[in-house]
């Protein structure tokens, strides 16, 4: 389980004009990743992919703008989707009818978006007049009067509160009336009138003082309540027009909504299509296929050729593929399935590296549970997960997370059942022992479980020397880390703080260890002039001093399923003890108190739930993954056509 899928480099060789047929027979077996041919004749699609990216972008524009939206999650069952079919004899004519449609409904959206938009301009140019408006009739300013004044220049404008004293003195100066009043919390009216002359002063001030004026409301023809009365049912009328064109846009998105999914899907299925063509080698006759494919799968891959092109077409097989870089493509039993989730979230293993997930599988919820023993909380996890993973048919990811969640559950019960907890209190005597009576003593099961860990991923770093053939490595630098972590750990704990003790003997052995680390692999590049020695010492006395220093910080940080045991314990008896006084109260004390109760269990469960998550996380990435694991590897893509919401016919096939 720890290796990735096996592979094997394939050739398909067909007549030309078989390869929309044989693209088909690879779509149906849904296994094979087309890798970009290295002969240098191809067939130049980059213009209408790019048409089609660019028709891409616009129908996601197209569905945004008309809210056009699928259920992110399907519960109990898959929706049914009457799916539309689309006809192919030519991917290239199929492009342009859907370039061609798309600009179509494009335009029409866009009319309806752009009268909109026209719209909530007036409807907001509406707005500012009538503010304006109610600030002058607050203070029985008629703006006819204003506009009327000829040697006079008036200024009616809002500005910062916190900038009005410093306004007022900037303006005691100068030849003005000035007034202002707060009206909101933060931005007070200013009027201020001066002569022409001082006009370009005023202005200046203003903009030093962050102040917005309010054009003098020339076209106001009415006493500003006649002009008010007037604004509000021009706003009115417009806001019944907004309303209708609102409900025209709902009858488009209702209109388009599922044809919108279906052309979203096959401009990606044309793209998807066109780019494994321009990815093939063409003759004037032939065309050649190279890819992966699982090699337990080389057999069906052929029936479904012969199933759609008879005899006419050649397979060339190649499993030794150790100086490729083939597709990574994981392999593992339904039940540890979920947790690939977690290994792609730091990356994909590459070809020759061991896959993580089945031993996470079993270490994540062991390392959660211990963070959250709780028999209680860890069954309504574990029961919730499970309930979830039943009722939520997709999105994939959530059921995967829900298995999760479960299995993490799960392992909390297992803690719980250990420590005797449920729901914050010592409901039974512990099967193993009470970790709240026994602090030092966890602490100590903490950093060995720890020590464990971080040795397995020293384990899982020889195995990959292995995989990889670096026997050299594996002797140099895999095993010296081992004996160098397993030695200091093993004299930490018989000779703890003891100098005189150290200094006894195991020092020596520690030293022993270090030098092995540190010299190892460059003498044996001396020794088997492989490589340069000066560079191997390098190599090795960075790397050594590196994980030296890093071995302690990596195995305390395991110190945190205790803090974390700590702070669920610590949570719970807060809870408990605010509610009990709580409950003291009379009359619906008791009600209060037992509300409290659930409600603090629920938030101990959600909170402290997504805290360990996250540091049982960072455990395996940083402690964990770091000793071992790159995930560099490229993920294995399969060339299928998705048919969701399409049905992809091909005609004369």
């Amino acid at each position: 389980m720890l290796l990735t899928e096996r592979m094997a480099k394939i050739t398909i060789v067909c007549l030309q004009k078989d390869l929309d047929v044989t693209l088909n027979a690879l779509n149906t077996f849904g296994l094979f990743h087309i890798e970009r041919s290295r002969a240098s004749e191809y067939e130049d699609y980059d213009e209408i992919i790019e048409t089609l990216e660019k028709t891409s972008m616009s129908l996601e524009a197209i569905i945004k703008n008309l809210n056009v939206k699928a259920p992110s999650i399907v519960l109990f069952k898959d929706r049914e989707i009457e799916k539309t079919r689309f006809y192919v004899d030519d991917w290239l004519r199929l492009a342009e009818n859907i370039n061609k449609e798309v600009l179509s409904i494009e335009n029409e959206v866009n009319r309806f978006l752009k009268s909109l938009k026209e719209i909530d301009l007036k409807i907001a140019g509406l707005q500012k007049k009538r503010r304006i408006l109610e600030i002058l009739s607050r203070f029985n300013i008629d703006p006819r009067m204003l506009v009327e004044l000829r040697s006079t220049r008036v200024f009616i404008a809002t500005a910062p509160i916190g900038h009005v004293f410093n306004l007022g003195r900037a303006l005691s100066d100068l030849p003005v009336v000035y007034y202002f009043e707060e009206i909101g919390r933060e931005r007070a009216f200013i009027f201020v009138a001066t002569t022409r002359k001082n006009t370009q002063t005023i202005e200046k001030i203003f903009e030093t003082y962050d102040v917005e004026s309010f054009p003098i409301l020339e076209d106001v023809k009415q006493k500003p309540s006649e002009a008010l009365l007037l604004i509000q049912r021009q706003l009115e009328e417009e806001s019944i027009r907004k309303d209708n064109l609102m409900k025209q846009i709902q009858d488009l998105s209702e209109k388009y909504g599922n044809r919108l999914s279906s052309l979203r899907e096959i401009v990606r299925n044309t793209e998807n299509a066109l780019k494994a063509k321009e990815a093939v080698m063409k003759t004037r006759r032939l065309a050649q296929i190279v890819g992966y494919a699982p090699q337990a799968s080389i057999h069906e891959l052929e029936k479904h050729l012969e199933k759609f092109l008879g005899d006419r077409f050649i397979l060339f097989l190649n499993n030794q593929i150790a100086n490729e870089d083939p597709p990574t493509a994981l392999r593992n039993p339904r039940f540890i399935k979920p947790f690939e989730m977690i290994t792609k979230l730091y990356g994909l293993p590459n070809y020759d590296e061991a896959d993580p997930t089945p031993i996470m599988a079993v270490t994540f919820p062991l390392i959660f549970g211990l963070m959250f023993g709780d028999l209680g909380h860890g069954l309504i996890l574990f029961l919730g997960g499970l309930l979830l993973s039943f009722v939520i048919k997709s999105p994939e990811e959530w059921r995967s997370f829900s298995r999760i969640l479960a299995t993490c559950g799960f392992g909390a019960v297992i803690a719980g059942l250990l420590f005797g907890e449920a729901f914050g209190r010592q409901v039974f005597p512990p099967l193993w022992m009470d970790p709240f009576e026994n602090v030092l003593t966890f602490l100590i099961f903490s950093f060995i479980v720890g020590v464990l860990q971080i040795t397995s991923g020293f384990l899982l770093n020889m195995f990959n020397f292995v995989l990889k053939r670096r026997y050299v490595d594996v002797l140099t630098v895999s095993l010296p880390k081992i004996v160098f972590y397993g030695i200091t750990v093993y004299f930490l704990m018989k000779c703890g703080l003891n100098f005189n003790l150290w200094l006894s003997g195991p020092i020596f052995y520690i030293i022993a260890a270090l030098v092995l680390l540190l010299f190892g692999k460059p003498i044996a590049v001396l020794t088997l002039k492989r490589d340069k020695f000066l560079q191997a010492l390098g190599e090795r006395a960075f790397e050594g001093s590196e994980l030296i220093l890093s071995l302690l910080s990596n195995t305390m940080s395991y110190s945190r399923i205790l803090a974390l045991l700590m702070a669920h314990w610590a949570l719970l008896t807060a809870t408990y003890a605010i509610s009990s006084l709580v409950s003291a109260l009379p009359v619906i004390g008791n009600i209060i108190g037992t509300i409290m109760i659930v409600g603090g269990n629920i938030f101990v469960i959600a909170f402290e739930g997504l805290i360990v998550f996250i540091h049982t996380l960072r455990l395996h990435f940083y402690e964990w993954f770091s000793k071992f694991y790159e995930g560099t590897g490229t993920a294995f893509q399969p060339f299928r056509f998705q048919q969701r919401f399409t049905e992809i016919i091909f005609r004369n096939r």
